[in-house]
């Protein structure tokens, strides 16, 4: 990721606080964590990553498998293709 500041809302309860994080760091929002990207990752990501993501770019394989973004996937698609 950039070295860019983004930012985002997080809820606490009934309350909404806006934060400036840096671009790529991860937040967790009402009990599911998010990335925070500025517009210029966010559209490369969306192209490198057509499959989208669970928590960050990269941890979702091809397939829709979550794989942590490790190398060595559990997606058994993955493993045996050529």
């Amino acid at each position: 990721m950039c070295n860019n500041k983004v930012t985002v809302y997080v809820t606490f309860g009934e309350k909404e606080i806006e934060m400036d994080i840096n671009c790529g760091d991860l937040y967790a929002d009402g009990g599911r964590t998010e990335t925070a990207l500025c517009p210029e990752c966010l559209a490369k990501a969306e192209v490198d990553y057509p499959q989208g993501w669970r928590y960050y770019p990269g941890d979702t394989c091809k397939h829709g498998v979550y794989t942590g973004g490790d190398r060595d996937c559990a997606c058994w698609r993955c493993e045996t293709e050529p």
